[in-house]
């Protein structure tokens, strides 16, 4: 999820973004395409919490992701196909967004997009001043190849500490399939002498995120683990689910 610029709606009144997350639902916020098929096409629900009209526009934006996990996005052309590209959600209702694959059908890799569900400004009363809150979220889209599977290594380990003096296991991972990978899936193993640890699926899918690694490209985590002071070094091997 990627909030966009909050602005303050000034004269009498004032908004904040807080308000203004709790006046838009958006589900899911990950999505998992394949270029060819019946999973070439997916659904992206927009429910209206406010007691006003909600006007929302959907934008779609090709996405890259660094070692550190930065993003960097890119308008998407014609890769797909989002209807409606807006509308006007009443007070209380459901907007579904229709979401078709119109790139490659034979990928050669996996490609990641984000579909910004944005609120669009509404024109202001004649002889009001100020600006306004307009909330915007991301939702995110893996597009995979009709053929491969993930693969993912560990290529190096460390030990990270945060703020509060907590240490915790800094692992590097590159996937070096032509499919994306997603941490969450995969099951870790970390040793250090007389201590070990392993992580499943089910212990820390939602305390990672969507942990997404690009085909061909390295990402560094630390995991949820609080190492003791007498662990100076870790080992960690991971196997993924299918």
């Amino acid at each position: 999820m990627k909030s966009l610029r909050s602005l303050v709606l000034s004269g009498v009144w004032v908004l904040f973004s807080a308000i203004a997350a709790q006046a838009m639902t958006v589900s899911p916020l990950q999505v998992e395409m394949i270029s060819v098929g019946k999973r070439s096409h997916a659904q992206v629900s927009v429910v209206n919490n406010s007691n006003e009209p909600l006007p929302i526009e959907a934008v779609i934006h090709r996405m890259t992701l660094d070692e550190n996990g930065k993003s960097k996005t890119v308008k998407a052309g014609e890769d797909f196909l989002i209807m409606p590209p807006q509308a006007l959600i009443p007070p209380g209702a459901t907007q579904n967004f229709r979401v078709q694959w119109l790139g490659e059908p034979m990928l050669a890799k996996s490609q990641s997009f984000l579909l910004f569900i944005n609120q669009i400004p509404v024109k202001l009363p004649q002889g009001t001043r100020g600006v306004q809150v307009v909330m915007g979220m991301g939702v995110m889209i893996n597009v995979a190849p009709a053929e491969g599977t993930p693969a993912m290594k560990i290529v190096s380990t460390g030990i990270t500490t945060d703020k509060a003096g907590r240490r915790a296991p800094l692992i590097t991972v590159e996937n070096t399939s032509n499919v994306h990978a997603l941490l969450p899936k995969a099951t870790i193993n970390l040793a250090s002498g007389a201590w070990s640890s392993t992580l499943t699926p089910s212990t820390h899918s939602d305390r990672i995120g969507i942990g997404l690694v690009q085909p061909g490209q390295r990402r560094k985590f630390t995991l949820p683990v609080e190492l003791p002071a007498s662990v100076s070094s870790v080992q960690a091997s991971l196997s993924l689910s299918k």
